[in-house]
């Protein structure tokens, strides 16, 4: 970890970033969903004289862009307190994953960054490619983690990510081609948390690409260019090429759009959801009576034997099919009375009687 620039020597930087930086309307944007969509200063404790802004920095233009505009923002905002604003401490974090040569050029030139505009930065090591599983799911798991810990190292309240209104596209048209619930058509929320005292920000969610590197081109910087990002092996990349000038060509502003519609969707996913504990319970819960579950939908029957089945083995949510869910759920309503047993991924043995619906581990598993 490396360490620079301590918050008490922080001045006034405001003037290194040319005015039309500092007007640029992503500083507005971000500014108003930082406080309305992702509920900034909500989770600081009333003993905190500050509250503080951890920002995921990879050099790239949406993670540069998203820096820069929260330090016009701590700048602007510097010495004020109201209900509507906030002066805030600001910091950065690199999170190199050793799996590319140009990532100790870009942590320097985010270190360089940073150390210009006086915000204190950090240097975090990863090594997804030392673990066993899916390399990209692990270097996101790890990437987290490591801004999380980030964040209590400097005592940051909110760690805020670049993820911006092309990136939910992508998501939201990945899990739709792969076949998903409501909770995966939700996307990614604007907030989350991370822990019970950080919280998880995406204040660009409603923003596109363009913007972002508009805003540095109005800012003066040069931003860095991720070669992995044109990897066309990768889904994320082909679709950037081949999917999405496409849609923007047929609906202008798509990204925008299909945020605003996830918002509905997530909002839609809550209500499924509460439903679903209302039925089944807690997720801890293995055990339930069929006749309670036979008056139900189908599909709400299988979101709570999923939700179920992955608390008690989350490594299977990408093997636990929706075809799995709907045999079982179709089962439970039917007529019959004879036991059957449906066997799961992960060792996971869910057995229907006439009477009872039980989810267990199978005893070879136990084994």
């Amino acid at each position: 970890m490396t360490l620079e620039t301590q918050p008490e020597k922080i001045a006034d930087q405001s003037g290194l970033l040319p005015l039309a930086a500092r007007r640029h309307r992503l500083v507005a944007e971000i500014d108003r969903r930082l406080r309305r969509k992702c509920g900034l200063w909500s989770c600081v404790t009333e003993q905190a004289l500050r509250p503080s802004i951890l920002v995921g920095v990879s050099g790239g233009a949406d993670s540069t862009a998203l820096l820069m505009a929260c330090v016009v923002l701590r700048n602007r905002y510097r010495g004020r307190t109201s209900d509507s604003y906030q002066e805030f401490e600001l910091a950065a974090a690199y999170v190199n994953h050793h799996l590319r040569s140009e990532a100790e050029v870009e942590a320097d030139f985010v270190a360089d960054l940073c150390q210009k505009h006086s915000v204190p930065f950090l240097l975090k090591h990863v090594h997804p490619n030392h673990m066993q599983g899916n390399l990209q799911a692990n270097a996101r798991s790890m990437r987290y983690q490591a801004l999380t810990d980030a964040a209590s190292e400097t005592g940051a309240d909110y760690v805020a990510v670049a993820h911006h209104g092309e990136d939910q596209l992508e998501t939201l048209l990945i899990a739709l081609c792969r076949g998903t619930s409501l909770a995966g058509l939700s996307g990614m929320a604007w907030s989350r948390s991370l822990t019970d005292k950080i919280k998880l920000l995406r204040p660009m969610l409603g923003v596109k690409k363009k913007d972002a590197e508009d805003f540095c081109t109005a800012a003066q910087i040069n931003w860095r260019i991720d070669s992995s990002n044109d990897d066309q092996s990768q889904i994320r990349p082909r679709l950037r090429r081949d999917i999405l000038p496409i849609l923007e060509e047929l609906w202008p502003d798509a990204a925008r759009r299909v945020t605003h519609s996830r918002e509905v969707i997530a909002e839609a996913e809550q209500l499924w959801q509460k439903r679903v504990e209302e039925i089944f319970g807690r997720d801890s819960d293995c055990s339930w009576d069929r006749k309670v579950l036979r008056g139900n939908p189908i599909l709400l029957i299988s979101s709570g034997l999923r939700r179920a089945a992955l608390h008690h083995n989350p490594g299977i949510a990408d093997t636990l099919g929706q075809r799995q869910l709907l045999e079982a759920a179709e089962c439970i309503v039917d007529a019959g009375t004879e036991p059957k047993q449906f066997h799961w991924p992960g060792g996971l043995v869910l057995k229907i009687t006439s009477k009872q619906v039980t989810l267990n581990f199978s005893e070879e598993n136990d084994r």
